[in-house]
């Protein structure tokens, strides 16, 4: 199941799933039109709206109605390839993937496609040697069908003009990011229990190269159950592995069996780039290539970095409010099954500004905003695991400012949001009974 949801993830979030399912309800439904159109009551024809020619005018407007459309359709996938190699060198390679899964997009160019085969199933079907073998009603929706595509092409070229604004792009990312905040991590983490001490364990390497995309952690807690054993997971989703190393450790090492070795592989999906269904580090490292290549030389836009930095104060202060996901998980009986690596607070910080903070080392305005963005993090903050890091960032704030921004009004301003964001962030913020933890086996 956790492969077949992956591989359903993949085929609703391309380009072509959405067009080639609308291509083939267009073809059933030409069909159904043209089977149908010959029982009309007598009279119908006459109704302005429903076209009334014979054969001969009939195929001549699906003729130039078909041609128009194959000319429309490869305007549109023109202006969707310009699109995508702008984004692809002024906003980053890794954000196609944004622009594909599009639902709009796919929408589109779907409809373009159903109304070419719809045109298709319906000029074929006319017989201009017989004029009663003219299907009225079909030709009527097709007219209507290219008419609408008109009006969508219009709507089209207002989204993609809009799809490549930065700040829209950054909003869009932000929400996908969030959406995997509220999926991964629980609203109230429970108490983890303490694993025991690390004996001398059998290894399980996973036999591929590649990212780890996503960890049947569901199937590695049955196997370990079923094999007594406790399995220790040394890589997550998002890291990359080679098919010879030490991923899983099996202990005790004579748990370690050809049946187990299988489940643990089978549990693992690795391919040949990260996603964002386990990988909440994905979310944060899209955003900030979107900054860092704002502040590169070549583009030297500090306004979208402003507009990232922004963003990702938000995530991290959803993060915060949800704790981090559990590291231990038990079977059904209560007992250790597998320990795992998870993302931990000075991680995701770290994903969040250190790039950031040294792409922008000479630019006061990007180390500004990230001293006040750490200290609008302040309120969120309940415990020294989340503010260690923000506290260790604001040093590393300091220091580059000491290096790299001489004028004295601008390392005086960085110097006051700095010590007010570290005044903010030592009070020490009340729990509320809603925050405390769930207590857990």
């Amino acid at each position: 199941m956790n492969r077949l949801r992956h591989t359903w993830m993949f085929v609703r979030t391309s380009l072509w799933f959405v067009p080639v399912l609308m291509g083939a309800v267009a073809v059933m439904f030409a069909v159904l039109m043209v089977d149908s159109d010959f029982g009309l009551p007598d009279g119908v024809t006459e109704f302005w709206l429903i076209y009334s020619g014979d054969a001969d005018s009939a195929r001549e407007l699906m003729s130039a109605l078909l041609s128009g459309m194959i000319t429309m359709t490869s305007l549109v996938v023109s202006i969707t390839m310009v699109v995508l190699t702008l984004a692809a060198g002024q906003i980053g390679p890794r954000l196609i993937r944004t622009f594909i899964q599009d639902r709009v997009t796919q929408g589109v160019l779907g409809l373009f496609l159903a109304d070419i085969l719809y045109l298709l199933v319906v000029f074929r079907t006319i017989d201009g040697t017989q004029a009663t073998g003219v299907p009225h009603l079909a030709v009527t929706i097709g007219t209507a069908l290219t008419m609408l595509c008109l009006f969508v092409l219009l709507f089209f070229i207002h989204k993609l003009a809009r799809s490549i604004i930065y700040d829209n792009v950054v909003q869009v990312v932000a929400a996908e990011l969030d959406h995997c905040v509220r999926r991964l991590l629980p609203e109230r983490p429970g108490v983890c229990p303490t694993p025991p001490p690390e004996r001398d364990p059998g290894w399980v390497a996973l036999a591929q190269d590649g990212y780890v995309q996503e960890i049947d952690t569901d199937a590695l807690v049955d196997a370990a159950r079923r094999a007594g054993a406790i399995l220790r997971l040394h890589a997550r989703p998002g890291h990359y592995v080679l098919s010879r190393g030490e991923h899983v450790a099996v202990e005790p090492a004579s748990t370690r069996s050809p049946d187990l070795v299988t489940a643990v592989r089978g549990a693992f999906i690795i391919g040949s780039e990260r996603t964002p269904t386990q990988d909440l580090e994905f979310g944060i490292r899209q955003l900030v290539e979107m900054s860092t290549r704002a502040l590169s030389p070549g583009i030297n836009d500090v306004f979208t970095a402003l507009a990232v930095i922004d963003s990702l104060s938000s995530s991290l202060g959803h993060i915060f409010e949800r704790g981090l996901e559990p590291s231990v998980l038990c079977d059904a009986d209560g007992r250790i099954r597998v320990v795992r690596s998870v993302s931990d607070y000075d991680g995701m910080v770290g994903a969040a500004f250190d790039q950031i903070r040294q792409t922008g080392a000479g630019k006061p305005a990007v180390l500004i905003r990230l001293a006040d963005s750490i200290a609008r993090l302040a309120p969120y903050v309940r415990n020294d695991g989340q503010r260690r890091p923000l506290l260790e960032q604001l040093d590393m704030i300091a220091i580059a400012a000491e290096q790299t921004v001489s004028i004295p009004r601008d390392h005086g301003a960085l110097k006051l949001r700095c010590a007010e964001a570290r005044r903010r962030l030592e009070v020490p913020r009340p729990v509320s009974a809603t925050e405390l933890p769930k207590q857990g086996k």
